[in-house]
């Protein structure tokens, strides 16, 4: 047949199965068990196949569907390697240190060349799919069947390799490939995945800090913007990198650069450069990035806007008329408060309603001239309610944001950019509207409130306009954030939490989608958690963080531990949707993401 299926290394591959082990523990929240299978197999040791064998190779175990055919295996994937030698199983310190040595030396050499004394020994944990040889094919189904102890173990080639994790698109495969394959015997191999689908089905990206989270999220998403044309990305940045890592897209893409605080007047470019994260491999450079930089804010791409005045709780968090619903209804079911109060608050709600119906406004609305009408309408019924009441500092507060918005819109004479202009951007449909947004919030709480506020008006305008395009992809950089394990109102937890959850639950049949990035897992919102269907994780010190991975996912202890030998770059991916075959884990180095920057900036 011309599809070849396995690599026996040259025929020096000889290897069998000597016996499936099961462990089992307690899940991090101690409420159950969780139980893995490994397989533990036996190679026969030579130098050049202990160099060869690495952590995401493929093999391939006949199982019961293989009696009397051998048509039929297991696959499994390698997790760990290690050579062993007989001596090693009975060197113990009750021996003397000069026997102990001389052993030691002993087996030294055996490593130069081998011996019937030594063997590979190999954990390999079940991907949960079997694969049949056909006469001119292979086939892969995902269906469990027990692997025959002593049978051969044999390696997948390059070709079944790629006929099982690689995507195949129709063009340019190199604008799909996100790496290259770790643990292939022989050449480089692409790792390629279907990013569009990879997008749409929510991603999480979970690593230690310096592990290049921030890299391989901005080179996947200039790939995704180059394969998914009606894509718009917008990244809620509080760690200030994606300005610099993604400014070659910025420049060649309409976007959008935000920052919440002015920028230094004659020397904005060199401000912008020293806000953000620098990688180190490009602190040389500063120079030609200002140079960059110029181009970027001389085409009118970086806007500042202002946070909201904090004045009352409910108007620093909401500022449209269908916020301000949301604030009223939420007083109905306080425990506190006099009963007199809340039974203006529904009048109340319907003249509101009326008001934006009558006046063609939407519930996205902001407040401007036309709120104080509204706030005319009310007197009548605020001026009845108690002083002490919540309902009354809300309409005390809003009058004076409504007064202090007019008066700058007047003095600024419309040229502000606010945020209802960023949320209207983002589901604009034009053709010359940004397609890449970076919003600049180093404040954590500042953070929290607008990017709740922004996801919020975005999925109600989507809901409304009874279209899918354009898709929207929000990049949460340090999610725990946003989605912390444990919310408080009062510093805008809850709020995004919400809205995240939101997102992740509900944003696919609107082609909104979430991507959530952090090195804390374990302080994470595990409801959202579990609306992801593809998961990169590198390298994670915190045993605990490492196991709640495993648990949510269904991720083998044994390919968690393995990422603590990762180098910057590698990762490992599984994914429901993304990858040829369904949530098998993937081991590959990133592309990275500098090496382009480096190239562009000259």
């Amino acid at each position: 047949m011309s599809l070849i299926v396995f690599d026996d290394l040259n025929g020096e591959f000889q290897a069998r199965l000597r016996e499936i082990t099961s462990t089992t523990r307690t899940t991090t929240d101690g409420s159950s068990t969780i139980t893995f299978r490994t397989a533990k197999v036996e190679s026969e040791y030579t130098p050049k196949v202990m160099k060869r064998l690495a952590a995401g190779q493929l093999v391939a175990i006949p199982n019961v569907q293989a009696i009397g055919a051998g048509d039929t295996f297991s696959i499994y994937e390698i997790a760990d390697v290690y050579p062993m030698h007989y001596s090693m199983l009975t060197l113990d310190r009750s021996q003397p240190a000069a026997i102990r040595k001389e052993f030691m030396e002993m087996i030294q050499k055996e490593w130069e060349k081998g011996s019937k004394s030594t063997w590979i020994e190999i954990v390999a944990a079940p991907t949960a799919y079997t694969m049949r040889v056909l006469k001119d094919d292979i086939a892969f189904e995902k269906k469990q069947s027990a692997p025959l102890t002593g049978s051969s173990v044999r390696l997948l080639s390059r070709d079944a390799i790629q006929k099982l994790l690689n995507y195949s698109p129709k063009f340019n495969p190199e604008d799909y490939s996100l790496g290259s394959l770790l643990g292939v015997t022989d050449e480089e191999l692409a790792f390629i995945a279907d990013i569009e689908k990879l997008i749409h089905y929510h991603v999480g990206v979970f690593a230690f800090t310096g592990s290049g989270k921030s890299n391989m999220t901005a080179m996947i998403a200039r790939k995704a913007l180059k394969v998914v044309p009606d894509l718009k990305i917008v990244i809620f940045d509080v760690s200030s990198e994606y300005g610099i890592h993604l400014l070659d897209v910025l420049n060649q893409y309409p976007s959008r650069v935000v920052f919440a605080e002015p920028l230094e007047t004659g020397k904005e470019a060199e401000e912008y450069v020293k806000r953000h994260a620098v990688p180190e491999s490009l602190s040389d450079c500063e120079a030609q990035l200002v140079k960059k930089v110029r181009e970027l804010i001389s085409a009118g791409k970086v806007k500042v806007i202002e946070i909201p005045i904090a004045s009352e709780e409910g108007i620093a968090k909401f500022s449209t008329y269908g916020g301000l619903i949301e604030v009223l209804s939420n007083t109905l079911s306080e425990k506190f408060g006099s009963v007199d109060t809340k039974l203006y608050v529904p009048t109340i709600i319907n003249r509101i309603a009326t008001f934006i119906k009558t006046n063609g406004l939407s519930p996205d609305a902001l407040f401007d001239a036309k709120t104080r009408m509204l706030l005319d309408e009310l007197r009548e019924i605020t001026d009845k309610l108690d002083n002490r009441s919540n309902v009354k500092k809300v309409f005390e507060a809003l009058s004076n944001v409504v007064e202090m918005a007019v008066a700058k819109k007047e003095d600024i004479a419309g040229e502000e950019y606010s945020w209802n202009d960023l949320a209207d951007e983002i589901v604009s449909p034009t053709s010359d509207s940004p397609r890449i947004f970076v919003v600049n919030l180093p404040e954590a709480e500042e953070a929290r409130i607008q990017t709740a506020a922004i996801i919020d008006r975005v999925f109600r305008t989507r809901k409304r306009s009874f279209t899918l395009t354009p898709r929207v992809l929000f990049i949460l950089d340090e999610a725990q954030e946003f989605m912390p394990r444990e919310t408080r109102k009062e510093d805008g937890t809850e709020q995004a939490s919400r809205a995240v959850e939101r997102l992740l639950r509900h944003g696919r049949k609107y082609h909104m989608h979430g991507w959530i990035s952090t090195q804390r897992v374990a302080n994470l919102n595990t409801n959202a958690l579990q609306q992801l269907h593809s998961y990169f994780v590198s390298t994670m010190p915190r045993p605990y963080d490492r196991q709640l991975i495993s648990d949510t996912f269904a991720i083998d202890d044994a390919f968690m531990d393995r990422t603590l030998a990762f180098q910057n770059g590698d990762w490992f991916v599984t994914s429901f949707k993304a990858t040829a075959t369904q949530n098998i884990p993937v081991f590959f180095h990133a592309h990275n993401n500098e090496e382009v920057l480096r190239s562009y900036v000259g």
